[in-house]
């Protein structure tokens, strides 16, 4: 069947082939070594139907390309888990937004003198999705809940859907080989929700507006002291140092 012929029956366009074909998605069954034209078989018309609803449900090309591989339900029912988990999260963020929109900041932010402290970390470059787990393994690794200092995050560039840090997660330790300086920080404590994904932005925010309002700068990368909070509850304070 010649492109055009092929582009009709599977309600295509001549251009989304030519782009299915380029990624390896749909190549055609030949290409006319003198013209460049392209034909294609009637049985290719499955998969090409496949491609369409598929990037109709917004399922990237590279995806769609690993599921005709391995065209099974169990593929496309991981994918759905992932739509759903995406979803909810925008849900979310879109919420946490119009709060913002309505309310003023509830945020109260402290100074405070802090010794050198000596410990040990893992770091790594993450997305957003990965850093609360890779948190949460870490500290078990390293051994924070034998530590007598609550443990800590280092930010060392921003962390979201597009930017990668890298991210130090730490563990304070007498023996450790690097050490956080002693000096001056800038902080505010949150607890429960507002330590997740995105309401910790709220006090990330606050802390640095702070700063900004009292003349002061920064001196290194943010942090996250992590506490065990009343009732189980996560505890954790957002802390800026003071040059």
């Amino acid at each position: 069947m010649p492109i055009g012929e092929f582009a009709a029956a599977c309600r295509l366009s001549q251009k989304a082939l030519r782009l299915y074909g380029e990624n390896g998605l749909l190549p055609p069954a030949w290409v006319d070594p003198d013209s460049g034209y392209r034909y294609y078989r009637p049985e290719q018309l499955r998969s090409a139907t496949l491609i369409a609803l598929l990037r109709r449900a917004g399922m990237p090309l590279v995806e769609i390309r690993s599921f005709l591989c391995d065209p099974t339900p169990e593929c496309l029912e991981h994918y759905e888990r992932a739509v759903a988990d995406e979803f909810a999260e925008r849900r979310r963020v879109l919420r946490y937004v119009k709060r913002i929109l309505k309310e003023e900041s509830m945020y109260d932010v402290l100074t405070k003198q802090v010794g050198e402290q000596p410990y040990v970390s893992r770091k790594k470059h993450l997305f957003v999705p990965e850093l609360e787990q890779f948190i949460v393994d870490t500290f078990r690794e390293l051994g924070r809940d034998g530590a007598h200092e609550p443990g800590f995050v280092l930010y060392y560039g921003p962390v979201n859907h597009e930017e990668d840090g890298p991210v130090e997660v730490c563990v304070p330790q007498p023996a450790g080989d690097k050490r956080l300086p002693a000096g001056e920080i800038a902080f505010t404590e949150i607890t429960g929700e507002q330590c997740r994904f995105p309401e910790i932005l709220g006090a990330y925010d606050a802390v640095y507006r702070w700063v900004k309002a009292q003349r002061r700068e920064p001196s290194g990368p943010a942090r996250e002291i992590y506490f065990a909070g009343p009732r189980g509850l996560e505890q954790v304070q957002i802390a800026v140092p003071l040059a």
